[in-house]
Order: C-alpha cells, then sequence, then structure tokens
C-alpha cells in the first residue's frame, strides 16, 4: 500500500468510526462532529507534508462522508421545509409544474423544482433522496474548491491547504448547508458570482455568465438578486477606496457595467417576480426611524433560554470567524491594493454587514442564513491573517488558530439536527410509526411539537403539503403546540396532543423551557392516552 494512501486512510479514521457508531447507535452529536473533527485536525497537523491536490481531495471526502451519515442516521427529512419541497417535487413529477402553480414566488420561478424533478425522474431515486443527494454533494464540494482556488491566488498553497480543511468544516456548521432548501442552491450560485467578481478577468464571457449566474439566483431565491447587486457595490467602494488613496478618480469599467446587470435583475425580480419591495421598504423604515417590532410573548409556564452556554454553543463559531476575518480585513485594506484583495474585501464587508442585520433584526433575516453568505469568503481572509501572523512571529500560529477556527465551528447548534442546546429537526423512527397511526386514526386537530408537527412523513399522502412560510408549512390537522406549553393552559386546546417525551424545551419566538412534565398534566387531565411508544404520547 502506497504511503500517501496509507496517510489518508488514518487521517480519514476517526470520522469512518464515528461513522459506523452513529450508523448503529442513536443520535448524531456529539460522536460523528468528534470524529469529524479529530480527521481536519489529523489534516492540518499533516498538511505540510501533503501537496495541495491531497489536502483538498481529503477536505472533499470528509465533508461527504459527514453529510451522507447524517442523512443516513436520520429517518426523517430536517428541519421544517425540506419535506415540503420533496412533496412538491414529488407532485410536479406526477402532474406536471402547473400542480404547484399557486405556490407563489416559486409557483413563478419553479427552477428548483424542475431541476430537482429532473434528477428524481433521470436517476428514479425518491424526492428525499433527490434533494439529500445533491445537496450533499454540492455543499462538500463547492466551497472547499472555491476557497483553495481564491486562497491560493492571494496568498499561495499554505493557505489554499489550510483554508479548505477550514472550509470543510465551515460549510458544514451551517445549518443551512444541511437543509434541502432553495436558498442552499442560490448559495452556491452566490459563490460563484463573488469569484467573478474577486479573480478580476473580465470580459464578454464573464459578463454573460454573470447575467445567467444573477437571473438564477434571483429565480431561486428573494435575496438573490439584492445579493448580486450588493456584491457588487460592496467591491465597488473597496476599489473606491483605493483609488482615493492612489489619487485615481475613475473605477474599473467592468464594475459598472456589472452594477446596471445586477441592478436591472434586481428591480425585474422585486417589481414584477415578487412584492418583496414593500417588505424591504418597511423593514428598512423600522431601522431607520429606530422602530421595533413587539415579540414579546406570555410564557408563564416557561422560562428563556439564554446564558454563556448558549450563547457559547450558538454563535461562538461564527463570533470567532467574524473577529479573525474582520482583523485580517482591517490589515489588508491599509496594506494591499490590488484589485483581487479588493475583491474579497467587498464581498467579505457585504457578509459582515448581512450578519450585523440579521443580528439586529433578527425578525428580518435569521442569523444562521445570514452566516452562509459569506463563510467561504471569510474563511479566507481568516487563515490570510493567520499566515502573516505566523510570519511575524511562529510558523506554528497559523494551524493553531485555524485548529482553534475548526473547533468552534464543529461544536455549534448548527452542526448537527440534535444538537443538545436545540430541539431535535427530524423525527425518530418511532416518532414516525406515531405519526402514521395519527395520521390514519385521528380526525381531531393534533397538537405537536412545532418541529413534529410540521413533519411530512408521507409524501404522497393526503395531509401532505408542499407549502412553506406564512399559510403553509404544517400537513392538514396539525398545528403547533407552542403557545399552550409555554402557557401551561393545555385544556385550552381543542383536540390531540402528540408529545415527544422528556422533551422539556419548546421553540416559540426562541427557545423556552417548560417548569412542568405536560404529559404528566395531560395524564391527570380528561384526556385519555390513545396511542403511546418508546418516544411518543398521544392523549385526546
Amino acid at each position: 500500500m502506497p504511503a500517501r494512501l496509507r496517510r489518508q486512510i488514518f487521517h480519514l479514521f476517526p470520522l469512518l468510526v464515528a461513522s459506523i457508531w452513529t450508523i448503529f447507535r442513536p443520535g448524531v452529536w456529539p460522536v460523528l462532529p468528534l470524529g469529524f473533527a479529530i480527521t481536519l485536525l489529523l489534516l492540518l497537523y499533516d498538511c505540510e507534508q501533503l501537496c495541495l491536490r491531497s489536502v483538498i481531495v481529503e477536505s472533499i471526502i470528509a465533508g461527504l462522508v459527514y453529510r451522507s451519515i447524517i442523512w443516513i442516521a436520520t429517518p426523517s427529512m430536517i428541519g421544517m421545509d425540506p419535506d415540503k419541497y420533496a412533496v412538491a417535487i414529488s407532485r410536479v413529477s406526477d402532474n406536471g409544474i402547473g400542480a404547484i402553480s399557486d405556490l407563489g414566488f416559486y409557483g413563478t420561478t419553479p427552477i428548483y423544482h424542475l431541476f430537482h424533478t429532473v434528477v428524481m425522474d433521470i436517476s428514479g431515486l425518491g424526492p428525499a433522496t433527490t434533494l439529500q443527494i445533491t445537496s450533499t454533494i454540492f455543499f462538500a464540494l463547492v466551497p472547499v474548491v472555491i476557497v483553495s482556488y481564491l486562497a491560493a491566488m492571494l496568498s499561495g498553497d499554505r493557505a489554499a491547504k489550510l483554508g479548505c480543511i477550514l472550509a470543510s468544516a465551515g460549510a458544514a456548521s451551517i445549518i443551512y448547508a444541511t437543509l434541502t432548501i432553495p436558498q442552499g442552491l442560490m448559495l452556491l450560485l452566490w459563490y460563484l458570482v463573488a469569484v467573478i467578481l474577486i479573480v478580476d478577468r473580465h470580459h464578454k464571457m464573464s459578463s454573460a455568465l454573470l447575467v445567467i449566474l444573477i437571473a438564477l439566483m434571483a429565480s431561486l431565491h428573494k435575496i438573490g438578486a439584492i445579493l448580486a447587486l450588493g456584491g457588487v457595490v460592496g467591491v465597488a467602494v473597496v476599489n473606491f477606496i483605493n483609488a482615493m488613496r492612489d489619487n485615481r478618480v475613475l473605477l474599473p469599467r467592468y464594475l459598472y457595467r456589472y452594477a446596471i446587470i445586477a441592478g436591472l435583475i434586481f428591480m425585474v425580480q422585486m417589481i414584477w417576480l415578487t412584492t418583496w419591495i414593500k417588505a424591504i421598504t418597511l423593514k428598512l423604515t423600522y431601522i431607520i426611524t429606530g422602530a421595533s417590532i413587539d415579540t414579546t410573548i406570555e410564557a408563564p409556564a416557561a422560562t428563556k433560554i439564554g446564558g454563556l452556554n448558549y450563547l457559547f454553543f450558538e454563535h461562538s463559531s461564527w463570533i470567532l470567524l467574524l473577529f479573525a476575518a474582520g482583523v485580517s480585513g482591517v490589515w489588508l485594506l491599509y496594506t494591499r491594493r490590488d484589485r483581487q484583495t479588493a475583491g474579497l474585501l467587498g464581498i467579505s464587508g457585504l457578509a459582515a454587514l448581512i450578519i450585523c442585520f440579521a443580528v439586529a433584526t433578527p425578525f428580518s433575516l435569521s442569523i444562521q442564513r445570514a452566516i452562509g453568505i459569506g463563510e467561504p469568503f471569510l474563511i479566507i481572509l481568516a487563515v490570510i491573517g493567520a499566515i502573516s501572523l505566523s510570519k511575524r512571529t511562529d510558523k506554528s500560529i497559523a494551524p493553531i488558530v485555524i485548529g482553534i477556527l475548526i473547533i468552534t465551528q464543529l461544536i455549534g447548534a448548527g452542526v448537527v439536527p440534535d444538537h443538545p442546546t436545540e430541539v431535535n429537526e427530524h423525527l425518530t423512527d418511532e416518532e414516525i410509526e406515531a405519526k402514521d397511526w395519527a395520521n390514519k386514526h385521528l380526525d381531531q386537530r393534533i397538537y405537536g411539537h412545532y418541529f413534529v408537527a410540521q413533519e411530512i412523513t408521507d409524501f404522497e399522502g393526503e395531509r401532505a403539503t408542499y407549502k412553506t412560510g406564512a399559510g403553509g408549512g404544517f400537513p392538514s390537522g396539525w398545528s403547533p403546540a407552542s403557545k399552550y406549553l409555554v402557557s401551561g393552559n393545555l385544556s385550552e386546546a381543542d383536540g390531540c396532543f402528540f408529545l415527544r417525551k422528556g422533551q422539556d424545551r419548546v421553540r416559540y419566538n426562541g427557545l423556552y423551557r417548560l417548569k412542568y412534565d405536560p404529559i404528566t398534566r395531560l395524564n391527570e387531565s380528561s384526556r385519555a392516552l390513545v396511542f403511546e411508544n418508546t418516544d411518543v404520547v398521544i392523549y385526546c
């Protein structure tokens, strides 16, 4: 066996062991992220002796294995919306694209649904597997390749090696990188648009490609067009700063062309494809006037979860990465004036602004979505900064900094669907069994924990829905029990309760911990226990 192959197997061995353990034991946390972290740290330790291609390949393989095991180990889809898209592409496959014409934005631009329907029909796979395979492959491959390419261009092979290892961990830590939703595919196209803006090789082909990519982004998600326009503006701002410092007046001509392209597509999307311009205007009005939306709720039977423990696991991954990237970005702004660096700083600055916007106005954009927009580019900045620091101090500083960032990425709540600081966002086999039973035998309204009530287990069933967001999301006959659980007024719900055993946390405009056991209260009430298995009780 060649020495290089033995070394690669040695690196991947902890992840393979963790994968086997996870397949045959309940739960993904903490074994699978631990195995993934050890694999990446071993690769980080050894990367100086490996060629760049080997490091890239191992980083991609590790990411593929990690994501694949998450899908294998979770019996249902993950999160609120992926199961709805599985229902949608199943309907499109059976009845044509007109079957989802009432989906609003996605009924007008069903790019995501059409793409996966074609993949499903050609491959013969089921809708859930089709969505999972594309997400697994794309997010294990694209961020690593982009980070390695840009880092090598801006700072050499050592930066590319460290960057692609951190990118493998970083992409895994974005919860939306493991969810099969249109924004995930839109993010991948955004990464390609950002590469075009950063690389600074501009001709007619790049303009044509940019038009295609931005149009696809605008068709995949409402934020797509404004993201592309913001990227062009961000790059222009940094170039303008450099021009002022060099006593130049004119910006590169291609930026004007790109701004017109992105601006026209943005206007078409905002005015014709959606009415989102009204929502943006309203949110900007709230920010400018200093007003806020009242998110206060009555929760006498629960306490809101917070504190340092929650902050560390929920936010440390992006806070440390943003800090490292910010320090490096400020240093690069003052020391380098080439257009490639200006492009990276413009894209990363846009990402940082979006993250700050998400923190300041959580009702507008979730932090998890915002992180995904800038993750690869913030990683590049952090790596360049770490290498520059190591050149001035000690060579070991760079891998130590990257190792710390890898660990913080892989202990965060977004890295697995069953993190202990969050509510499980998937169903177990027993929960699927209970939900199938409830769908067949109960004709009353059923109230369950938020993600349990949302999840669809039978994509062809009568209760299945393909609608998401306001006015959708829950299968017919199912509703969230959150309001009744945090208030303690279970008697106000007219129907059945479908509750997980041992779950004392409730997602209701934030995360709450109950002060009582709802199952004990139901057992003492006039409701009767109609179903029970290892994980679930149903009272009617």
